[in-house]
């Protein structure tokens, strides 16, 4: 009796397994897998990306987000990426140099736009650049220049004002620029300088003020094929998908400006 009900077992456990291959076929078993840093700008539009990409590709993409020089410096360190997507071009042109970067892979993917944005109310009859001198602003965020591409853009801003100096002490220095919205939109800051793509996505309040584009660099996000991702078909695959037409569409409506 002992060996008839083990042998059942058996056999249950076998047709179990059978019916999963059926409706699980092998090669989703086999499915690939790529990982891509990304900056904090773009971890939104990235994850409807992501989505659309694995819903047609037998592959699984796995994010990493921060500022784009945390993203560098992880990179130099043997982070296991495969493909890196910065907000800025110097980041990736610079892996390149330092082979940590295939060469003849990096592409611009979007190009970002710079906004001034507030949630008090006391500060909306301002117009632009005049709310920056506004003796009311006691803060202002931008992401730390060093490490954020749109925080570098903001100081550049302020050089072509020339208030740099004159509004250096009201200046909070966030790890990236989502964080400065957020600062903003839940009124820990006066003014912030964030990235259209966050004011599109995620607002529900307050007010944007446009900055000139001859105030400060283009933001030119790069993508790049990393060392890791080298032999990996589907990363590839993927940096193909990235400059379609569809997904500059999809840009597009988010805030970004693409070619």
């Amino acid at each position: 009796m002992y060996f008839l009900i083990k042998k059942i077992k058996l056999i249950i456990t076998s047709s179990y397994i059978l019916i999963f291959l059926v409706i699980f076929p092998y090669k989703n078993l086999l499915a690939k897998e790529i990982h891509i840093g990304v900056a904090s700008n773009f971890l939104i539009p990235m994850n409807f990306i992501k989505k659309t990409f694995e819903n047609e590709n037998n592959t699984k993409i796995f994010l990493s987000s921060g500022s784009s020089g945390s993203l560098y410096s992880q990179i130099i360190n043997g982070a296991p990426l495969d493909i890196f997507l910065s907000a800025n071009q110097d980041l990736p042109k610079k892996l390149e140099i330092t082979t940590k970067g295939i060469r003849g892979t990096r592409f611009t993917y979007a190009t970002g736009k710079l906004l001034l944005f507030s949630t008090n109310k006391d500060l909306f009859n301002f117009t632009f650049p005049n709310i920056m001198l506004a003796e009311k602003i006691k803060y202002i965020g931008l992401g730390n220049p060093k490490y954020v591409p749109y925080g570098l853009a903001a100081k550049e801003v302020l050089k072509s004002l020339k208030i740099f100096n004159i509004l250096q002490k009201k200046l909070v220095l966030s790890k990236n620029v989502n964080q400065v919205f957020l600062m903003n939109y839940y009124g820990n800051l006066d003014i912030g300088f964030i990235a259209k793509s966050d004011f599109i996505i995620k607002n529900k309040k307050g007010k944007v003020w446009d900055i000139p584009q001859n105030l400060y660099s283009p933001i030119k996000q790069d993508a790049i094929l990393l060392k890791n991702g080298e032999k990996k078909t589907e990363a590839m695959i993927f940096l193909k998908f990235l400059s379609s037409e569809r997904v500059k569409d999809k840009l597009i409506s988010l805030g970004y400006i693409v070619n």
